[in-house]
């Protein structure tokens, strides 16, 4: 089997974030409740820093690519907490992640080449219907643009569905990043 260190290191820190493991970023994690609603406002189809970052740019915050009411509705679940990483512009691995009562939504962007993307990995399926490429492997989807590698993960549900709305998820995403 042939895997390159790069979609271990993604592949890793995705799986061990699902369980609640992660190591510490360069700044503190921040969180909001439901109550405030930051992100009550439908993000512009676009990552808001001008030009899509499909190529090249800097990779944009993912909780300003969804409003709450959008994870919301693209979950069926509340929203209990979001989890901003704190990391500030210019940073190459960017997550997001919203606590829900029964479930929970985590998108993590980051850099990647089609070949680091593509490179086989035991248990990975393929998806079909977003994105340049796709799999999902360990409940999450994994799906190429350009040189932006979008890991949704969604659970709540059974896991036909927790993928069916990572698929819906990371098509609204695309339009954005």
């Amino acid at each position: 089997m042939k895997l390159r260190l790069a979609v271990l290191a993604v592949v890793s820190a995705t799986a061990l974030s699902a369980c609640g493991v992660t190591a510490a970023p360069a700044t503190a994690p921040t969180a909001t409740t439901d109550a405030a609603e930051p992100n009550a406002t439908t993000p512009a189809a676009s990552s808001g820093m001008g030009d899509s970052v499909k190529d090249s740019g800097d990779i944009p915050d993912p909780c300003t690519l969804l409003s709450d009411t959008e994870v919301k509705e693209l979950t069926g679940r509340a929203i209990s907490q979001t989890d901003h990483d704190g990391e500030k512009t210019g940073a190459t691995t960017r997550f997001c992640q919203w606590q829900q009562p029964s479930g929970q939504l985590a998108i993590f962007l980051s850099r990647t080449t089609e070949s680091d993307f593509t490179t086989v990995i035991e248990g990975a399926e393929p998806v079909d219907g977003v994105g340049e490429d796709a799999f999902s492997l360990a409940g999450h989807l994994y799906v190429l643009y350009g040189t932006v590698s979008i890991d949704v993960y969604s659970r709540g549900d059974s896991d036909e569905q927790n993928i069916d709305k990572a698929r819906e998820i990371a098509k609204v995403l695309i339009s954005r990043v």
